[in-house]
């Protein structure tokens, strides 16, 4: 039989006078008490104790407790269990999309799949996207808040839960402040002397995925999946199936990628194999990661225009290579080409950056150009005072 010792956050308080045993579930950081009504280890007293872990535990503790408590009718596994086989969001979508959702699917499992729909606050998911865990990852917490938004409004139009009538249709994680901009800026383009150290110091994988995303231009999802056998080097090209848009395009190898390709040994299917899972490849998540600690590591970090910090990442390789496509002289059709654009707005983008540093260049030549005819006028100036005064 459990006892109160068998559940985290619970206190006793010995009943006087023959009376039952009081039990509360005490917040630790705020204080706070909560009475817990029937006995351990009895169903009513498991409910009580669920209830008070969803609504009052810290939140970077309730999914220790929840991993040990189990699922029903109405839990959070249950709405996207529920969700996958129903909905015709997920029916519609591609296999890419999916596998975005899943992602944040599957750490809302982990952390709160035995929480019920209904129990979720405004301030809990604020605590979620508050959690140290995303600290760094602003646009994952926002994406982790619009999936749980989404289940609980597929929950309460096509789930049919009694528990959800009483709140009228208000859900917790809409409106909920986002910590990414909504229009965020691109990410920074690799300045060349990063490139240059980071050709020099990385390891031998990340140095094979920063040579795909320069000179192939392609998305991180993309690198992650480049197999051996989607080259054709008798033809100079890689044929790229683009997981974004499932579009598959020839991209010719230039020199430079296809001059570092001859050094690359071949140790399984895919061009860079993972370094944990047998004949995998690597996560994309992983590469992004671990580009993101190289650098820091060689002293480089940035900014956006409100001064929040920004970090070197594959996605900056593939800006750096739509816009020295465009300094190289490339029309618009010819980086999309490349790049596997189908619009011309982001390579417009590539040419206004290229354009607007070109004129700068040319701005700053014309003064090195007038400096330079100021200090010949002053020396002929000069020149010819002193032949006046020995004259």
């Amino acid at each position: 039989m459990k006892t109160y010792k068998d559940y985290e956050y619970v206190q006793r308080i010995p009943g006087k006078r023959g009376k039952p045993d009081y039990h509360y579930f005490r917040n630790q950081l705020t204080g706070e008490r909560f009475t817990l009504s029937g006995k351990p280890g009895s169903q009513k007293f498991d409910e009580a104790y669920q209830k008070a872990v969803r609504a009052h535990a810290p939140i970077q503790v309730v999914p220790k407790i929840l991993r040990t408590l189990g699922t029903a009718r109405g839990s959070l596994k249950w709405v996207i269990d529920e969700y996958k086989q129903r909905s015709k969001e997920w029916a519609d979508a591609k296999q890419s999309t999916r596998d975005i959702y899943d992602r944040r699917h599957n750490w809302l499992l982990d952390n709160f799949g035995s929480a019920m729909i209904w129990d979720f606050t405004r301030e809990q998911v604020k605590g979620i996207r508050d959690l140290p865990h995303f600290a760094d990852k602003p646009s994952v917490a926002d994406a982790t808040v619009d999936r749980l938004a989404t289940l609980w409004d597929y929950a309460e139009e096509f789930c049919h839960l009694a528990e959800m009538v009483k709140l009228n249709g208000v859900n917790p994680a809409r409106g909920i402040k986002k910590l990414s901009d909504e229009d965020s800026e691109s990410a920074p383009v690799w300045p060349l002397e990063l490139c240059k150290l980071f050709e020099e110091k990385a390891s031998a994988d990340l140095r094979k995925f920063y040579f795909l995303g320069r000179y192939g231009g392609q998305r991180r999802s993309d690198l992650a999946e480049t197999a051996w056998e989607h080259f054709n080097f008798d033809a100079n090209a890689v044929f790229v199936k683009q997981i974004k848009t499932s579009n598959r395009i020839w991209v010719p190898l230039p020199e430079r990628l296809k001059g570092e390709m001859q050094d690359w040994s071949r140790d399984g299917d895919y061009v860079v194999m993972s370094p944990k899972k047998r004949g995998e490849p690597w996560k994309a998540t992983s590469i992004t990661n671990e580009m993101i600690v190289t650098t820091r590591a060689l002293g480089f970090s940035t900014a956006d225009s409100k001064g929040n910090p920004r970090y070197y990442s594959p996605h900056g390789l593939r800006h750096l290579c739509g816009i020295e496509l465009a300094h190289a002289g490339a029309s618009d059709p010819q980086i999309a080409a490349v790049l596997g654009h189908s619009t011309m707005k982001q390579v417009q983008t590539y040419r206004a950056q290229a354009s607007q540093l070109v004129l700068a260049r040319g701005a700053q030549a014309l003064r090195d150009a007038m400096y330079r005819q100021e200090l010949h006028d002053a020396m002929v100036s000069a020149a010819t005072n002193v032949t006046k005064l020995r004259a």
